[in-house]
């Protein structure tokens, strides 16, 4: 189960909708090959999520048109008694899906279809979505609910804010951006307007300092329908530009389409000049097609010598740059991974894995970078500012310098160092804009190819001990249903794939009575520490014989079946 794992980790985590369908979508075709049911459905129902949210299927917010039709999935999962963790995942995803669409009742009849089956999922990201989610359908339905419904609204909102408090006391970085959010709408209802405004920045805050794209965008969505209710349109808007620019980031086109027919003022806006010198020009400035190019060319790749060389091209050719550095964090020190260099229109990429010196950049600017975490915008190098003394600016005779960070839940992961010798003011508002949502795009790939590459290593070590066949080998959850096996544990208890496929092969059902207490107490052991020690045991065969075994076990990974 690997893979249902790692999508609902990619949604939560709201990186790149482009990178998660891809990765669901090699999920799936792995499992329908092998046949593994339970896995197929809750990958269809996380590429279902997938699919609308990037505008995909007919109609925003709906999973029909797509791969599935929502009421044939349904109907089957229901259906299937050994489906209950797959149908409680869909009705989760349905209930975020509906509430990211607006259609608030029917993502409060996934909430409540979610709710009886979340005793399948207490481990799981998914009952903290269902907890989210379902808080804010339940805000949003608030207002226009009869008295008596009201009162049931609050309490239930109540509760989910505790549970996501509990959470944020254990973990603020995943969680204190989603209790600040649920708790301003619980402050809106009640009428403690300062409040709310208080929480919802802090939700928006919090979430950009952990990374979580998509919970700004919707904190700032949230808080625009806020100051728009009370009347302050100017307000709202400038918020509804930060929530489309952050659903854009995520790659949510179906979303953005869909805030553009609600607000058509966000579209029609037209770019301004401008002659500052600032960092950067609004989003919404920008023509859509080209901020999506850009997030999809680095977005698009896993592996890690594509990506660098995709994104130092990408941003030589967007910035205007003669030359460009991409340095990376590795360990305790930063490396030059890769240079770019711009000759009669061609730019070519080398790599490079050297350690930083005054030779390759200013230090100074890099150094101010890595300690702030911010950018550096000099529209003339050799004016006066507190870099012009640097030796290399004046030994190069460097015009115009970028340096930006890649930064990825408060952690630098890397800069991206560009620099023009022969113009200044080269990097405009609009192109530096377009570089930092590139920045942000490479922040996220850059770690995801390194998890990708751990991810698939892993795999591999594991899947070459299972096809050996030298020993007997099955996955398991902590429910006791076995979700994989090779030949040589089937061999050793007499049942084949068939009987695997069918959901019903249970590691609890073949163990003689005389022996669960001893599994009882490995696995617990496998609960506090992630490993149980080989004991000695027996297991049933097809035939009803007795088969003396050796068993030991480890969880794939920490904190999971």
């Amino acid at each position: 189960m690997l893979r249902p794992h790692l999508n609902s980790d990619l949604l939560v985590a709201g990186d790149p909708l482009h990178e998660g369908q891809r990765e669901a979508e090699h999920g799936l075709a792995f499992a329908q090959e092998a046949k593994f049911g339970l896995v197929i459905d809750l990958v269809t129902a996380q590429l279902a999520l997938i699919r609308t949210l990037r505008g995909l299927t007919p109609r925003f917010g709906c999973f029909d048109g797509g791969q599935i039709e929502e009421f044939r999935f349904e109907h089957h999962l229901a259906g299937t008694p050994a489906l209950a963790l797959a149908e409680c995942w869909y009705w989760v995803r349905k209930l975020q899906a509906r509430y990211l669409a607006g259609d608030y009742s029917a993502a409060m009849e996934a909430s409540s279809k979610a709710q009886r089956l979340l005793w399948t999922s207490p481990g799981y990201f998914e009952s903290a979505e269902y907890h989210f989610y379902s808080a804010l359908a339940r805000a949003a339905c608030c207002d226009a609910a009869p008295a008596g419904e009201r009162q049931q609204h609050l309490e239930s909102l109540a509760a989910h804010q505790r549970q996501l408090a509990v959470w944020a006391e254990n973990c603020p970085e995943n969680f204190e951006n989603r209790v600040a959010l649920v708790s301003a709408e619980i402050a809106r209802i009640e009428g403690h307007e300062l409040d709310a405004e208080r929480l919802y920045e802090q939700a928006i805050h919090s979430a950009s300092a952990s990374g979580f794209v998509h919970n700004e965008a919707l904190a700032n969505e949230v808080a625009a329908r806020f100051y728009a209710a009370r009347g302050f349109e100017k307000i709202a808007h400038a918020y509804l530009r930060d929530a489309r620019y952050g659903y854009i980031r995520w790659g949510a086109d179906g979303k953005v389409r869909q805030l553009d027919q609600l607000y058509p003022r966000l579209r029609e806006e037209r770019p301004v000049v401008s002659p500052t010198g600032t960092i950067g020009a609004p989003v919404e400035h920008l023509d859509l097609a080209t901020v999506i190019k850009v997030s999809q060319a680095v977005s698009g790749e896993i592996i890690e010598e594509k990506l660098i060389d995709t994104l130092m091209r990408t941003a030589i050719e967007h910035a205007g740059a003669e030359r460009g550095l991409l340095i990376l964090a590795r360990g305790d020190e930063y490396r030059v991974e890769a240079e770019a260099t711009m000759s009669s229109d061609t730019v070519t990429v080398d790599l490079r894995q050297a350690s930083v010196t005054a030779a390759d950049l200013p230090e100074s600017v890099f150094h101010y970078v890595v300690r702030t975490k911010e950018s550096v915008l000099l529209h003339d190098a050799s004016s006066a500012s507190p870099f012009s003394a640097d030796e290399y600016i004046h030994r190069h005779h460097v015009r115009s310098i970028l340096c930006l960070p890649f930064v990825k839940q408060a952690r630098l992961v890397g800069v991206l160092y560009l620099e023009n010798n022969l113009t200044s003011h080269v990097f405009t508002p609009s192109r530096t804009t377009v570089l930092k949502l590139l920045a942000s795009e490479a922040a996220i790939s850059l770690e995801n190819t390194r998890l990708y590459g751990d991810l698939q290593e892993r795999e591999a070590r594991v899947r070459r001990l299972v096809d050996a066949n030298i020993i007997g080998i099955f996955i398991w959850d902590l429910d006791g249903r076995i979700i994989d096996a090779n030949e040589a544990f089937f061999r050793l208890v007499g049942y084949d794939r068939n009987d695997l496929v069918s959901g019903l092969l249970r590691w609890r059902e073949l163990t003689p009575a005389e022996w669960r207490d001893a599994d009882d107490r490995r696995v617990a052991e496998l609960k506090a520490t992630g490993i149980a020690q080989p004991y000695e045991k027996e297991y049933f065969q097809k035939s009803g014989n007795r088969v003396p075994v050796l068993v030991g076990a480890a969880n794939f990974e920490e904190g999971r079946d």
